[in-house]
């Protein structure tokens, strides 16, 4: 690559010092020439805060941002967002550590390929670095009731990365752990949606990516590192449960046609039932049945700006382009729970995702 664009990093982070160090330390290793890192401090203690900007206060490379409140995921990186206006945009989670070649690949790729609005790099374990990691693993695909997964992970089974998923494939979403976007992408389709907090923002943000007539593309060239939940566990914390839920729902809703939405919501809704319950059997006394009573209450309080957001979609003219054609048209709860279909090439769209 003969000329370096201007890459910015947006590394939000919350009350977590010895992990956020790992992953700038990283990051400033890379052998890219030209980066630069947002610090976005969401609102952590004030020895925490000033434990970073005493350190790297001198260092040229890193900006700090500092918020009053906790904005959430998407709330942060929106403060840097608005700071930035060429280039290239990396949203970066604090508890990755990135391979020192990991950009190279991607941009190059996407400086030759115009159409190319983000990319995702090849997301493995850092406690197992020879897995895939939950969040994204290989690139991110869907089903039509908004249920997630991964080449290389699907629920609770994680691959064992062999090079299984060593090519350059287009995806339904990139995982928010680490992703790439064309600064002007967000000048076209918006910033990360607040609505979400945590955890789906990024889903939401590629859909409206997919709407505008870009492509979401998996690098496997590129290599991160992810700490976060690697070893799921299969009884997730009441905030994630509650998260998961309530998110997927605004995912649809907010995205979906009305058509779509009459065909594929209540199935999902059927589907949060039976999880309602599996937990209610299961593990009642970690109240991951209650967070998903929780998330639908919050839902119906927050559907004047779901709606809202909805028709602002609507009015997008290349919102008529549904992406129902490159979701899995099946189940993969069903698929993944009764008929045990665990890894990512035994489904039977795998033959035109590889």
């Amino acid at each position: 690559m003969k000329k370096y664009p201007n890459v910015s990093v947006i590394i939000v982070t919350f009350q977590e010092y010895e992990l956020t160090e790992k992953c700038l330390e990283s990051v400033l290793n890379s052998t890219y020439k030209n980066i630069k890192v947002f610090l976005v401090d969401n609102c952590s203690d004030e020895k925490i805060y000033k434990s970073f900007y005493k350190k790297h206060k001198d260092n040229k490379k890193i900006e700090f941002i500092r918020s009053k409140k906790n904005l959430g995921f998407g709330g942060g990186c929106n403060k840097a967002i608005e700071k930035i206006n060429e280039g290239y945009v990396v949203l970066l989670n604090n508890d990755t550590e990135v391979d020192k070649y990991w950009l190279n690949p991607v941009i190059d790729y996407m400086e030759k390929h115009p159409n190319i609005g983000a990319c995702q790099p090849k997301i493995k374990d850092l406690r197992r670095k020879n897995y895939f990691e939950y969040a994204g693993a290989a690139g991110g695909f869907m089903d039509v009731y908004g249920y997630p997964f991964s080449r290389g992970r699907i629920f609770y089974t994680l691959e064992e990365d062999e090079g299984q998923y060593d090519d350059i494939v287009e995806l339904v979403w990139c995982s928010g752990t680490a992703m790439i976007i064309k600064q002007e992408v967000f000048r076209e389709v918006g910033l990360l949606d607040e609505i979400f907090f945590m955890y789906g923002e990024e889903s939401d943000l590629c859909w409206r990516i997919n709407h505008a007539g870009y492509k979401l593309m998996h690098i496997p060239e590129s290599i991160v590192y992810h700490k976060g939940m690697g070893t799921m566990k299969k009884n997730p914390s009441y905030k994630k449960v509650f998260f998961h839920h309530r998110n997927g729902l605004i995912l649809l809703l907010k995205n979906y046609t009305v058509k779509e939405i009459a065909r594929y919501v209540s199935i999902r809704v059927l589907l949060d039932g039976v999880t309602f319950f599996y937990y209610l059997i299961k593990a009642p006394h970690n109240l991951n049945w209650l967070a998903v009573i929780v998330s639908y209450i919050n839902l119906f309080f927050l559907l004047p700006q779901i709606i809202k957001r909805h028709w602002q979609i609507r009015k997008v003219k290349m919102a008529s382009k549904s992406l129902a054609p490159i979701l899995y048209k099946k189940s993969i709860v069903f698929d993944y729970f009764i008929k045990r279909q665990e890894f990512f090439n035994d489904l039977p769209f795998y033959k035109n995702h590889r």
